[in-house]
């Protein structure tokens, strides 16, 4: 009986080690932030700012960052401190040991320049339902 307990034991670590929902390959990240929006035309500048929630998937076992949607983001480096991602022309830095995120844009487009920044906190936190 006592054997068949540790083969038992060894089965469900084995499958839940290869589950590609184990907790330890991926992981959600809700993060509250503060987004800066600044324009800059050649009539003038305005800014506006806003509280911006932004939930990401880190996938440990990929070494993939995606936004919550599912949007896969470009990762520059992936290591136990840093993550570095991009999509589009929007850079992402989170800094694991913090758990901080700051992010960054700027486009010109018809002598317009708007240029966007933002960071925030990021907490692991249950992902949504599937």
């Amino acid at each position: 009986m006592n054997g068949a307990f540790r083969v038992g034991a060894l089965v469900l670590m084995t499958f839940v080690a290869w589950s590609p929902e184990s907790a330890l390959a991926r992981q959600y990240l809700k993060c509250l932030t503060k987004k800066v929006v600044i324009v800059d035309t050649p009539k003038g500048s305005t800014s506006s700012s806003v509280e911006e929630s932004l939930d990401f998937w880190i996938d440990e076992a990929a070494k993939a960052l995606m936004l919550a949607d599912g949007m896969p983001l470009t990762v520059r480096r992936f290591d136990s401190h840093w993550i570095s991602a991009r999509r589009d022309d929007v850079s992402y830095e989170f800094d694991r040991q913090n758990g901080s995120l700051t992010y960054a844009s700027s486009i010109r487009k018809d002598n317009a320049e708007t240029i966007t920044i933002g960071s925030g906190r990021c907490e692991t936190a249950a992902g949504p339902a599937r």
